[in-house]
C-alpha cells in the first residue's frame, strides 16, 4: 500500500517517522510531507492545497493511496478528500487524534486562520461536516485517546461516520509514537489487500 503521513500543527513530516518506518517494516511504500505553512496560518484550505500538490508530485495523480492524518493533519486531510478530489483515490484514511469536533485550545491568541477554524461550531467544521457525503467510498477510522489534552475535550476526535477507536495513549503526540496504533494501521492494510 502507498500511504501519506500528514503531520499537525507546528510539526514538519519528521515527526511522522517513527510511525512512517514502522508501517516501512510491514511491507508498505510511505511519504511524509511537510505541508506547508506548517503554522496553517493561511488556513486548512491552503494547507490542503500544499498536501495535494505533494501527493501528486510522489505518487502521480491517479494512483491508489492511504491517508493518515495526525491532529490538524486529519482535518487538512478532510479537506483534501472532501473539496479536493482526494475521495476518489483514497481507499482508508485514518485521523489520529484529530479535532473534528474542534478544539478549546484553538481560541488560544495565536495569528492564524487554521487554529481559528479549529474552534468548536466553527463555521469551517460546521461546512465540513455538511460535506460528508462523498466520503461514501472511503473506509474511515478514528484513533483518539481520552488522555489527549490539547484535543480539548478528547471526545472531540469521535467522528460520527467513522469507526472509532479508544487507546490508552497518554499525551496527545504520543499517539503516533504508539507501537500499538501503527500494528493497528497496518493490521486494517493487509485486511484491505
Amino acid at each position: 500500500m502507498k500511504v501519506v503521513l500528514v503531520h499537525g500543527i507546528f510539526n514538519t513530516g519528521h515527526v511522522m517517522g517513527i510511525l512512517k518506518r514502522r508501517l516501512q517494516r510491514a511491507g508498505h511504500q510511505c511519504f511524509s510531507p511537510t505541508v506547508a505553512p506548517f503554522d496553517g496560518r493561511h488556513g486548512i484550505e491552503v494547507a490542503a492545497k500544499s498536501l495535494r500538490e505533494q501527493i501528486d508530485a510522489e505518487f502521480g495523480a491517479d494512483d491508489d493511496i492511504v491517508l493518515v492524518g495526525f491532529s490538524m493533519g486529519g482535518i487538512v486531510g478532510r479537506y483534501y478528500l472532501q473539496y479536493l478530489g482526494g475521495a476518489e483515490r483514497v481507499s482508508q484514511f485514518f485521523s489520529l487524534s484529530a479535532p473534528h469536533n474542534g478544539s478549546y485550545w484553538a481560541y488560544l491568541p495565536y495569528p492564524s486562520k487554521g487554529v481559528r477554524q479549529l474552534r468548536p461550531n466553527s463555521e469551517f467544521l460546521l461546512e465540513l461536516a455538511q460535506s460528508e457525503a462523498v466520503l461514501d467510498k472511503v473506509k474511515l477510522y478514528s484513533f483518539w485517546t481520552p488522555f489527549d489534552f490539547t484535543i480539548v475535550p478528547s471526545s472531540s476526535s469521535v467522528w460520527q461516520i467513522a469507526e472509532n477507536r479508544r487507546f490508552m495513549v497518554f499525551l496527545h503526540l504520543s499517539i503516533i509514537f504508539s507501537r500499538r496504533i501503527a500494528n493497528e494501521i497496518s493490521h486494517r492494510l493487509d485486511l484491505a489487500v
